[in-house]
């Protein structure tokens, strides 16, 4: 099959040979190793988000991008949370501190979202490919081709759809359950031990709050969604990120592992979002008295 073939750190714009039709064309590489696997594909029809962990292209892809809006005037804008000792008291037990700045208001880019497919052919070859949406063909080919050149070091664009085995179901794995029984809080706080990493117990305490509630499952964000949570309620789904900077979004139950997939942005413009909760002073408040009202707990 006629193809380009790309082997370089990224590309700044995609030129084609004039036979090839953007609106047929394929993004990928086939699978000769463990490409699959590397991005957390093991059987084929499933999709991931790749990872924001595997460089900037990624990161944009999974979790947007920002930047400082200078020609606005400067505001007063959550940083972090320290915990100090009150008074200086070294034997007092420490007690949370939100430190605030005047900065520049953020504008927010949303997530490209693209996400890899797992595809087998009639001869068994089986192919990693860019989920090419509308969106995503008109506007996103080269962060498409761009994010297989971070993640491989080279990338395919083959000229027709490739001839591939039907897939009646697709399986996004974005999302794990946790064993029954297992507390986010203390699931998080473990992997963090593990991986030797620096963690301030207030993001923890998120957690820590949200499972004190009644839930039928819990399942922790994988691949492109790590550091979230999902709660999921009787009639809702609790979106809550360890993380900060993020907000505690709550969509219907139904469908909630498609809805949580989608940008941020997209739930907001298309009135998927039942509550979001920011995160200041009186959070937890807060999400105690939606979750009453919306589920009786």
């Amino acid at each position: 099959m006629p193809h380009k073939y790309f082997e370089q750190t990224r590309i700044r714009q995609l030129t084609l040979p004039t036979s090839f039709d953007t609106n047929k064309i394929q993004i990928g590489i086939p699978v000769d190793a463990d490409e699959a696997m590397l991005v957390g594909l093991h059987n084929v029809g499933e999709s991931v988000l790749p990872s924001s962990d595997f460089g900037c292209v990624a990161k944009r892809n999974a979790c947007g991008d920002e930047y400082a809006d200078k020609s606005q005037p400067k505001r007063k804008r959550y940083i972090n949370t320290i915990w100090v000792q009150p008074f200086g008291n070294d034997y007092a037990s420490p007690s949370p501190v939100d430190v605030y700045r005047k900065c520049y208001p953020k504008v927010m880019i949303p997530p490209t979202g693209i996400e890899f497919v797992l595809y087998e052919n009639s001869a068994n070859k089986q192919f990693v490919l860019a989920d090419l949406t509308e969106e995503i063909r008109e506007n996103h080919l080269v962060d498409a081709v761009n994010l297989f050149l971070e993640i491989y070091g080279r990338c395919y664009v083959f000229d027709e759809e490739i001839d591939v085995t039907p897939i009646k179901k697709r399986r996004r794995c974005n999302w794990e359950l946790l064993p029954p029984g297992e507390k986010p809080s203390v699931h998080l706080t473990h992997q963090l031990k593990e991986q030797g990493v620096p963690h301030d117990t207030f993001d923890v305490n998120r957690l820590y709050v949200l499972d004190r509630y009644d839930v039928e499952f819990v399942a922790e964000g994988i691949n492109g969604f790590g550091g979230y949570y999902a709660y999921v309620f009787k009639n809702h789904c609790v979106l809550e990120s360890a993380a900060y900077g993020n907000a505690t979004y709550i969509i219907p139950k139904e469908n909630w592992e498609i809805l949580s997939q989608r940008t941020k942005q997209e739930l907001l413009d298309e009135d998927l979002v039942v509550a979001k909760i920011i995160h200041t002073y009186d959070w937890k408040y807060e999400i105690r008295r939606v979750i009453r009202k919306l589920e009786g707990q």
